[in-house]
């Protein structure tokens, strides 16, 4: 029976809509038409995974049985664990994991999100939870839901939307959270909330910047970095100084760098006791600096020369740092197409060593965590933990765990890990095989043959669902799967649109009625233009607008490699491809970024071998000009990756003409135009000011969902526009928010595919 339902699943697959995200199937219905079913979505960072359920269709009860962490967290020391995906929010109680009733989860009712989901934080104490709920594609409204009173108030709207985590930090007591709008910081103070007195938003203002200028320190200041300066505000200061805020600066100067701070792209970290800062220039280089005021006669100490100096393919993910001034930082990057990961460490306190940073010999490290009373760091590995001495760094114990995903501490002599497979707490000194909190998803269930208890299999385990939850046993032995009990039929229906493959129908037999399990999505994919467009396929500027629901995302390299890594980064995540076009100038600037652009699978097509403007009259553009300049990029860029270009390109500034394009054609050449301009490569300011063509990020995907349709080529630039200039720049940028541009193209039906794969799709 089990192989003829996956049978007809993967022949419903071949027929359902493309773009669906959600696959319902392995019906299983016992006697007391008590159905078993699994959800399987593919999400970006963890792949494919399924969900389990179980629905009483007599009460028209339905309850999650396995609980995958795609975030996970550990609410203060409470340990309270919390998990969010697609199906919901979870935190542990007395019967494991529930949901939180203000945040409907798919069992009550709610839509399966598709996507990256959009993260909800908590306050330290576990009283709040802070998550922007939008309004628009790009904008929404920053909330707070009150878990003690069951109450959720508007902090502020028109907050551009961030993927991972709202602009948000909390201090370390709860008392206060700092968040970020329109490049300005505001506080907001939960004394004030509880009193209903909050001020209104303009007179929380901090200043300018984004959520990277803030830092709470542990003894519940707010470090501020405005420019050069480092201010420092106590909480009994942000009423005071805020109402008078246009007479003197909120906060008092603690310290000054040596360099403007960019809150695009560095960030910052306080000591313990406040005497020092590391600062991360440009996601990559790290300093440290004692802080000091009077930097006419001094600059400070610095305390590490050389600093840590990472390649441009490297970040730094994590930073710890305890009370004794010991420093660990994590770095992530990507090499031959596969993210790998660093450990540094520094001893500020010891002065014979404080001027570098030593690499660690620990490999394959996904994640680090320190204890709450920082005696020891928590490691996470493909193979599980690792629990380090934190000042030695000596092996205290370790367990075996298949695939952990995220490590955390409940308490100092505890710690949880939340794999592909399995949630489990263990402690420090106990190894073994530690507590089953909850699995994460199944391989195999069914209805035991002897007594119809639920029965699965997961990555080898094998467990039985009892009153006190999931209970290990030897083997598994469950009854034939069953669609039919004497009251009720189930079978799965496929459906035309929508984010759903298919649904999950229940016949009732006595009244001969048929409804859906669970209700349809509300949310229906655009629909098709009703009719098409002509294509042009020697100058093939969009692919068919009927065929089918994609578009193509074209970046263009022309000299600079910022935010290269974020692009790769992103589109790895949503397992993309994308079509990148390399000009001749970045190939000899940048060997290593063409060559990682090339492993990591995409697509490159070129951008001939030199970037000038072909419509100026002082050039001769003719036929042989042509073709020895796409001639030259294909050598140039053959002998840096040692693979050819695809046979796709555009002139600089997509300048076209006949010329050209008959040229290019002579040479087998297909130019690639554009449809929608993202321009992103528009800088704030220009010769005449502000730039009358300058957008926000988040304006730009607004604009580029407006504008796109079926087959449109989406143009995009690597680099950072108007950085030549003094006064240029940008005040955010589109490489840092593509992953909410992608949410919203997958939230729409769309698929991204190569521009080839466009072309062939229009034939």
């Amino acid at each position: 029976m089990r192989k003829h339902i996956v049978t007809f699943l993967v022949v419903a697959a071949l027929v359902a809509p493309a773009g669906a995200q959600v696959r319902f199937g392995e019906l299983d219905l016992n006697a007391a038409s008590e159905l078993l079913f699994e959800a399987e979505t593919t999400v970006p960072s963890y792949g494919t995974y399924s969900a389990l359920f179980q629905a009483d269709i007599p009460a028209a009860q339905m309850r999650q049985l396995s609980y995958f962490p795609e975030k996970f967290m550990a609410v203060g020391l409470t340990g309270v664990l919390q998990i969010q995906n697609r199906f919901g929010i979870f935190r542990t109680g007395e019967s494991g994991f529930a949901p939180i009733t203000h945040f409907p989860a798919f069992v009550q009712g709610k839509e399966i999100r598709t996507g990256k989901i959009l993260g909800i934080g908590a306050s330290p104490d576990g009283r709040f939870l802070t998550y922007l709920s939008p309004t628009s594609p790009a904008y929404g409204e920053l909330r707070m839901y009150d878990l003690e009173s069951d109450t959720e108030v508007v902090i502020s709207t028109n907050v551009a939307l961030s993927v991972d985590d709202a602009p948000l930090r909390w201090a370390s007591d709860s008392e206060f959270f700092v968040y970020a709008k329109l490049g300005t910081l505001y506080y907001y103070s939960i004394d004030h909330y509880d009193n209903a007195r909050t001020l209104n938003e303009d007179l929380r203002r901090i200043g300018s910047g984004n959520i990277s200028n803030a830092y709470w320190a542990a003894d519940g200041s707010l470090y501020y970095v405005s420019g050069s300066q480092v201010f420092r505000i106590l909480g009994v200061e942000f009423f005071t100084r805020s109402l008078y805020q246009d007479l003197l600066k909120i906060g008092t100067i603690v310290g000054k760098l040596p360099y403007i701070f960019d809150p695009n792209f560095d960030e910052f970290w306080i000591s313990p006791d406040g005497t020092k800062i590391l600062v991360n220039k440009e996601g990559r280089n790290l300093t440290a600096l004692f802080l000091t005021t009077d930097d006419f006669v001094n600059t400070g100490e610095t305390i590490s020369l050389p600093y840590l100096y990472l390649p441009r393919n490297t970040r730094v993910q994590r930073v710890l740092w305890s009370d004794t001034d010991k420093i660990t930082v994590m770095t992530g990057s990507i090499l031959h197409g596969t993210a790998q990961t660093s450990l540094y460490r520094i001893d500020l306190a010891d002065v014979e060593t404080r001027s570098a940073f030593r690499r660690m010999e620990d490999e394959d490290v996904r994640s680090i965590a320190l204890s709450p009373d920082e005696s020891a760091v928590l490691l996470l590995t493909s193979e599980g933990a690792v629990v380090k001495d934190y000042e030695t760094w000596a092996d205290i114990g370790s367990v075996k765990h298949t695939d952990p995903l995220h490590g955390v501490w409940l308490d100092s002599d505890s710690y949880a890990i939340a794999g592909r497979y399995e949630i489990r707490s263990y402690t420090t000194t106990g190894g073994g095989e530690g507590s089953l909190v909850a699995l994460s998803q199944v391989d195999e269930y069914g209805y035991a043959e002897d007594d119809g208890v639920i029965q699965v299999r997961t990555n080898g385990s094998r467990y039985e669902f009892l009153d006190s939850g999931w209970t290990p046993i030897d083997e598994i032995a469950v009854a034939e799967r069953g669609v039919a009990s004497e009251e009720y039929r189930v079978y799965l229906e496929l459906l035309s649109s929508g984010s759903y493959e298919n649904m999950v129908m229940v016949r009732n037999v006595d009244t001969v009625g048929t409804v859906p399990l669970f209700p349809r999505p509300l949310t229906q994919y655009e629909p098709f233009p009703t009719q098409d467009e002509s294509v042009n396929m020697t100058n093939f500027s969009h692919g068919s607008r009927i065929r089918r629901r994609e578009v193509a995302l074209v970046f263009n390299a022309i000299d600079s490699v910022a935010g290269l890594t974020e692009i790769l980064n992103t589109l790895a995540q949503y397992a993309l491809r994308a079509t990148f076009f390399v000009n001749g100038d970045f190939i000899r600037r940048h060997p290593g970024a063409v060559k990682e652009i090339a492993e990591s699978g995409h697509e490159v097509g070129s951008l001939f071998f030199t970037y000038f403007d072909m419509s100026n009259a002082r050039f001769r553009i003719n036929a042989d000009f042509v073709k020895q300049g796409l001639a030259r990029n294909e050598d140039d860029y053959f002998n840096v990756t040692r693979r050819e270009l695809s046979l796709i390109w555009h002139a600089p500034y997509y300048f076209v003409s006949p010329e050209i394009i008959s040229a290019s054609r002579e040479m087998n050449y297909a130019y690639i135009g554009r449809d929608v301009d993202s321009r992103d490569w528009v800088p704030k300011r220009d010769d005449s000011g502000i730039s009358r063509l300058y957008s926000s990020t988040a304006d730009i995907i607004e604009t580029v969902l407006e504008e796109k349709k079926p087959g449109s080529i989406i143009s995009m630039t690597v680099g950072r526009p108007g950085d030549d200039r003094p006064d240029g720049g940008r005040d955010d940028y589109l490489f840092q928010r593509l992953d909410l541009l992608l949410n919203n193209l997958i939230e729409r039906g769309y698929e991204v595919v190569p521009v080839t794969t466009l072309m062939d799709h229009a034939q």
